[in-house]
């Protein structure tokens, strides 16, 4: 398998597409929507994560050729075989949580605009947590239905 996504993912460069999505190999690129809601009347912030639409990498690509972010590890964790890999993007502001296998080709990547980089993580079942740098937001990722992310602030 070899698409655009892998080339990129390749360890000299480690990028990927800089929008709020979920990467696979193959170059299927499923597009996210993440709100944040605010309710004035008590302080709160949620927030909500759904699945926007499928596309390709080359279709990003062919209007955007710069989408690529790089990335930079900051944790991992073991997972069936290989590791789900956390860190930031960039500009700063950014995440990313990523699924190699065991020769660290990438299975999966999914890339947050705005959760600041990804500090800790750790597998439960088939529960992904992830938690940002400064310890106010956890990621929670169904591993057997990837589009299944809740998103929640902390304290």
């Amino acid at each position: 398998m070899n698409s655009l996504i892998m080339e990129h993912w390749s360890a000299e460069q480690r990028e990927m597409p800089g929008m709020n999505c979920i990467a696979f190999a193959d170059g299927t690129v499923t597009i996210l929507d993440i709100r944040t809601y605010f309710d004035p009347n008590n302080n709160e912030r949620t927030l909500s994560v759904s699945p926007l639409c499928d596309t390709t990498i080359d279709s990003i690509v062919k209007y955007n050729p710069d989408c690529w972010t790089m990335v930079d590890a900051w944790a991992s964790v073991d997972y069936q075989g290989g590791e789900v890999i956390g860190g930031d993007g960039q500009m700063g502001n950014e995440g990313f949580i990523a699924c190699t296998d065991a020769a660290d080709r990438l299975v999966w990547g999914i890339f947050f605009e705005g959760t600041n980089p990804i500090q800790k993580l750790s597998v439960s079942g088939n529960s992904l947590i992830a938690i940002n740098e400064h310890d106010e937001l956890r990621v929670e990722i169904n591993l057997d239905h990837l589009v299944d992310i809740k998103m929640a602030y902390l304290g």
